[in-house]
């Protein structure tokens, strides 16, 4: 006796414009389904009415009417967590870094995951020490926060994000990195820098290039997080990077005009907001119901300062935690990272700091916004006090200790040490100049001699005062090891 095979359904196309796509029949299929053709094209269901069903197609085969469409039950599938690390995937979990294919498929991407409850969430008390001393110090990050990145062209928001990951290594954290629109020589530069600096072990990159069509680059940041929560269900705590969302939205734009969407405000989709919110809100630090880990989400948009309040970037403000605005002005004048603190704000990141770090972090804070009042008082040529040109000293030594070169990790214990010697009377008959040209031995004499580890394994325990007073007794150690 023969056995039947099971019954298909499937849907013919009735209409298409490039990626766009109608069918009629499919009855049972539900939106974000993924479909497939004959010719093994995949696409996402998008919306359904009485009469057809639109759907988007994610690779570059573009059907003609006739041709038929099943459910592909399997969805998108991602290769299990320890053999995505290393490799670079696109949204259809398909390596495109020249490596060997995976040899069997994995976890199915959830398109419609709701965030989890707040039952599932803890307060954020840990830090995610950057290696950078002026994020670390004025603009904490906690792991689980969410915290937007952006600026103009050519600020120094890739070198930075390249910097975070790198210097995560050893520190049991998973980046992910997301790009979105970039051009495929921009994410292949990326790759090779993380490769050749050893980040690519603990980084997974996800990328749908300019290259690649607009619904794959529209579901990118939705397979980055679902990769993220695979992780994250296991215990890891993770850093994701959504670079970048402004980009996003205009993909999610041009599918709303091309699908005959009623536009809403700057001509974006009238969801758009849900469509980022909906992704923000998956980032967060979670109890032990969903792992005891945390994930940790900076969205990137690319705004020049003329239109950063416009809709996207006000809109993904308002779903954050906080904003690092980067500067292409600061980067001109030398700064790295070229962050303007006074127009950055991090609004849960202070609660994660060591009381010592914070109550330094203030202190620096507010010794820059003296120095910057002071000096757009003396650009009207008044005469200035012995004490003010010294406190005008103090805020561009305080602004130097803050730069640091690409690829430089510095520890929060030396952090703290080099900005605590502000306070001391190290500085009182030096110059600018002897910082510039002796900062690297500070550092290092900070970092790896005995007497200041000493002091920096107690910095736990020991208030601001103690401190000085301890680095008041090593001055002339300090002293020694930057002379020639």
């Amino acid at each position: 006796m023969k056995t039947s095979k099971p019954t298909v359904e499937v849907g013919f196309v009735v209409k298409a414009q490039d990626y766009l796509v109608y069918l009629e029949g499919l009855p049972a299929v539900k939106i974000e389904d993924i479909v497939i053709s004959r010719e093994k094209g995949r696409a996402i269901v998008t919306a359904l009415d009485h009469e057809k069903i639109e759907i988007l197609m994610l690779d570059k085969q573009r059907p003609g009417p006739g041709d038929a469409f099943s459910v592909d039950n399997r969805g998108i599938l991602i290769p299990s967590e320890n053999k995505l690390l290393g490799r670079a995937i696109n949204p259809l979990g398909n390596p495109i870094d020249g490596k060997p294919g995976f040899e069997q498929a994995g976890e199915k991407v959830n398109f419609g995951v709701v965030a989890p409850g707040i039952d599932s969430r803890k307060i954020i008390t840990d830090q995610l020490y950057t290696g950078i001393t002026l994020v670390d110090t004025l603009l904490p990050i906690g792991k689980g926060q969410r915290e937007l990145l952006f600026g103009e062209p050519r600020s120094g928001k890739t070198f930075f994000m390249s910097d975070m990951i790198l210097n995560q290594k050893g520190k049991n954290i998973i980046c992910i990195y997301v790009a979105m629109g970039k051009s495929d020589l921009d994410v292949k530069k990326f790759i090779n820098n993380l490769e050749s600096e050893g980040g690519l072990n603990y980084t997974v990159v996800v990328a749908a290039t300019s290259s690649d069509s607009a619904p794959l680059i529209s579901i990118a940041p939705a397979v980055g997080l679902s990769i993220a929560e695979n992780f994250a269900r296991k215990g890891r705590d993770v850093l994701i990077i959504l670079d970048d969302l402004g980009m996003h939205a205009k993909y999610l734009r041009e599918i709303g005009l091309l699908s005959g969407r009623v536009p809403g405000r700057e001509s974006y989709p009238a969801d758009i907001f849900y469509a980022h919110s909906h992704l923000v809100e998956r980032a967060g630090n979670f109890n032990e119901r969903y792992g005891n880990s945390s994930i940790t989400l900076l969205p990137v948009i690319e705004t020049d300062m003329e239109n950063f309040t416009n809709l996207i970037p006000t809109n993904v403000m308002s779903m954050t935690d906080g904003h690092i605005l980067f500067s292409a002005v600061l980067r001109s004048q030398g700064f790295y990272p070229s962050i303007d603190p006074d127009r950055s704000v991090t609004r849960v990141g202070h609660q994660t700091q060591r009381k010592l770090h914070k109550i330094l972090a203030d202190k620096v804070r507010s010794l820059i916004a003296n120095y910057h009042e002071l000096e757009r008082f003396g650009r009207f040529g008044s005469e200035l006090t012995g004490e003010t040109q010294k406190l005008l000293k103090q805020g561009l030594i305080a602004l130097e200790l803050l730069k640091q070169e690409q690829l430089e990790r510095i520890d929060p214990s030396t952090q703290i040490l080099m900005l605590t010697l502000l306070y001391t009377s190290f500085f009182d008959n030096k110059d600018l100049e002897f910082v510039k040209k002796n900062k690297k031995k500070l550092i290092e004499f900070l970092k790896s001699s005995s007497q200041s580890q000493i002091i920096g394994n107690k910095i736990m325990t020991i208030d601001l005062p103690t401190l000085i007073a301890e680095l008041s007794d090593i001055l002339n150690l300090i002293d020694k090891a930057c002379q020639p």
